[in-house]
């Protein structure tokens, strides 16, 4: 066999991690990984095969077996099935959408059955596994390739798949099938299907040839997937963006090493890869992973000289350096830039391609001695010899910017330029320097962007009840220093410091001071400083039949009261908040149970012992890898009076959790709870914007399409 080890190529964390999220128990308290246990798919001991429970297990493989002839992936088809287990299982023969090679499915249960079949010689395994070769046949493309899933195919996985050596493990399995190795030996198959998966397997060469990424004339290494038509790099999930992957590339440099008379094309392909690997390693770097007192999980990259070379899962095609993507599918050069959930539940980093150095040695001894590249584990890599900037910043396009204010400008000038009901983002540029200036926005798609979010600066000293503008245009206008009037919808603010300083400039006083006030819907404020000296800094208000809000990479800082309070759907991510001494986070859900805050990967603190939130109106919190210093207080967000009822809220408390932490401890209150919830998600990962409301707005896709402007 290619792998002596049961998980090919694969780190152990990785392993640990797929297990434990694909288990049964996706609510479990996050704790140390376990040694996992000898996965009885993976058996290869003829012995073993001869067993009761070798039959029990293959048995129930052909339950599971689809009328495809495939098999579902992330099941653990050697557990015991219940029988009441086994019945929905065989009700589910039918199901021809999640028959796939993805996660090792299908080739892992053929493997299984034709070793089963060597020692029992029960037909009902062969006749399976010939199902199977079957299956695996009727996928493969006219140039090669096969797609992630099918018959029934959605979305990203018609794309050519090397994820997860999904192609590669079933060209492997057809090598060895149309050499009869074993287990394939016998009459499992027979000469003229031996002859057609010789042909499949050389037609699966050919697509791996056909879409190798070449710069300038030369070879380099493959993206995870390639467009089925084009062939050119593709993208899959919303953090698996068009990219060099040099994971998945080093299984098929290994199988194009095993061809036994390789031809000068393959030859090329095999130094063009190693080459590019040599090239763009990275040295000096050792990735760690962590468990806190509190149980909470974390992945970090560190400098270690002492280290082994590393590459990253995904180089971009521009200037060939790493980065690391969230769900929000926006690509960043720091795992810390990242979610928790994203973190620390793939691999981002991983020597792989290491293990391929000397057997391309021992290749090119034999096959291409003329050719052979001067290459080595111990040189320099890219991110010390300055081959790639490893930490380049995002840089926006200026020339995308409808309008440019300079310091002494009016921002509302702009904003007044752009047309009164656009379709079509109005995009404005606010260089750096302070502007003492209230913004009015009345007219919906206005992108306002800043220099620099530390740097751009619109300051106000307002009080509510002292408001500077109380009128525009003949509407009443909100207290706050970007306000936000009904019909200013699909509003982006980003890069800015927003600040109202009423409270240290004119009045020592924490009465409502709004940084951002609003009634709009489908607003997105990320990137920002939000900073009040009063309550209810960050107040999105829509009218009661709510509006949607979407945060990220906030520092919301307020000594007042409820300073991210918003009235509707609200999904915040990545944010920091510090308070000081009152509640931080405040929501209003009147008039639609759905209504919720959603708060994933935020970091809370104060100045003084400070309540984490509150409610006074129905209500509904979602709390996600969120970590807590010890000023938080060790205490339940809750009702927000004890000497009087302003709302009974009918609905009660809903306050849920999942992953989140506090600086020494708590009393039971943080503990996971997400399926209590009515309606809750399938699992913590789901727990994103686009659940948050329902489908009916997606503001990452918004800031994706935006980025050219929004970048940083």
């Amino acid at each position: 066999m290619k792998h002596p080890l049961p998980f090919p190529l694969k780190g152990t964390f990785t392993v640990l991690l797929m297990m434990w999220l694909i288990c049964p128990s996706l609510w479990a308290q996050p704790r140390n990984l376990q040694a996992p246990r000898r996965n009885p798919m993976r058996q290869i001991n003829p012995e073993f095969f001869q067993s009761d429970e070798a039959r029990r297990i293959g048995d129930q493989i052909l339950a599971y077996q689809r009328v495809t002839g495939g098999w579902p992936k992330n099941i653990d088809m050697a557990r015991k099935l219940s029988p009441a287990e086994l019945d929905k299982v065989l009700k589910d023969k039918a199901r021809k959408d999640d028959s796939t090679i993805d996660n090792n499915a299908t080739t892992t249960q053929m493997n299984f059955l034709a070793r089963l079949y060597e020692q029992t010689a029960d037909v009902r395994y062969r006749d399976a596994f010939r199902a199977g070769v079957a299956y695996l046949l009727s996928g493969q493309y006219e140039n090669g390739g096969w797609p992630q899933f099918w018959p029934i195919t959605h979305g990203y996985q018609f794309n050519i798949t090397y994820n997860d050596d999904a192609m590669v493990n079933t060209l492997e399995m057809f090598r060895s099938m149309a050499g009869q190795e074993a287990p394939y030996t016998g009459d499992l198959t027979d000469k003229a299907l031996r002859k057609q998966l010789s042909e499949a397997f050389d037609k699966g060469i050919e697509c791996i040839l056909n879409t190798q990424i070449v710069v300038n004339g030369e070879p380099t290494i493959w993206c995870q997937q390639h467009d089925r038509t084009t062939l050119k790099p593709a993208a899959a999930r919303a953090f698996e963006l068009v990219s060099y992957g040099p994971q998945e590339s080093a299984g098929i440099v290994q199988l194009l090493m095993e061809l036994p008379r390789p031809s000068a094309r393959v030859k090329k392909a095999i130094h063009g890869a190693m080459k590019w690997f040599d090239t763009y390693k990275l040295t000096g770097l050792r990735v760690v992973r962590t468990v806190s007192d509190q149980g909470a999980r974390d992945v970090k990259l560190v400098s270690d000289a002492a280290a082994t070379p590393i590459w990253a899962r995904y180089y971009d095609l521009e200037h060939c350096e790493p980065f690391v993507c969230d769900r929000d599918g926006i690509p960043r050069r720091r795992l810390e830039q990242i979610g928790t959930e994203r973190r620390i539940g793939y691999s981002w980093y991983g020597g792989r391609p290491a293990q391929l150095y000397p057997l391309y040695e021992a290749w090119a001894q034999k096959q291409d001695r003329k050719h052979k590249l001067n290459i080595s584990l111990t040189s320099k890599g890219a991110n010390e010899n300055g081959t790639i900037d490893m930490y380049r910043r995002p840089s926006v396009d200026r020339s995308a910017f409808d309008i440019v204010v300079k310091p002494g400008q009016s921002i509302q000038a702009a904003i007044e330029k752009a047309p009164e009901a656009s379709e079509k983002p109005f995009k404005i540029l606010i260089t750096n320097g302070t502007y003492n200036q209230k913004v009015i926005i009345d007219r919906p798609n206005i992108v306002l962007v800043g220099e620099n979010r530390d740097s751009t600066i619109l300051t106000l000293a307002e009080l509510s009840g002292k408001r500077t503008i109380r009128e525009y245009r003949g509407k009443p206008v909100g207290n706050g220093v970007i306000v936000l009037q009904e019909g200013a919808d699909d509003c982006v603010i980003s890069g800015l410091t927003v600040y109202n300083n009423y409270g240290s400039t004119v009045e020592k006083t924490t009465a409502h001071q709004m940084a951002i006030f609003g009634r709009a819907t489908r607003t997105i404020v990320i990137n920002s400083n939000v900073w009040a000296d009063g309550n209810d800094a960050l107040s999105l208000w829509a009218p009661q039949s709510g509006g949607m809000y979407y945060h990220a990479d906030l520092f919301l800082r307020c000594p007042g009261v409820d300073f991210l309070c918003p009235r509707g759907w609200c999904f915040a991510t990545r944010c920091r908040f510090y308070g000081d001494s009152r509640a931080i986070i405040w929501h209003d859900g009147r008039g639609d149970k759905s209504k919720k805050l959603v708060i994933t990967d935020c970091e809370f603190d104060a100045a003084s012992p400070t309540i984490l939130g509150r409610y006074h109106h129905d209500s509904q919190f979602f709390l996600v890898f969120c970590k807590l210093s010890k000023n938080i207080l060790d205490t339940n967000i809750s009702y927000a009076y004890t000497d009087k009822v302003l709302d009974p809220c009918p609905w009660g408390q809903r306050t849920y959790y999942y992953g989140c932490t506090r600086e020494g401890g708590h009393s039971g209150w943080l503990d996971n709870n997400l399926q209590t919830a009515e309606n809750p998600p399938t699992a913590y990962y789901s727990v994103t914007a686009r659940w948050t409301f329902a489908g009916k707005w997606d503001p990452e896709k918004r800031i994706r399409e935006l980025w050219d402007v929004l970048a940083y």
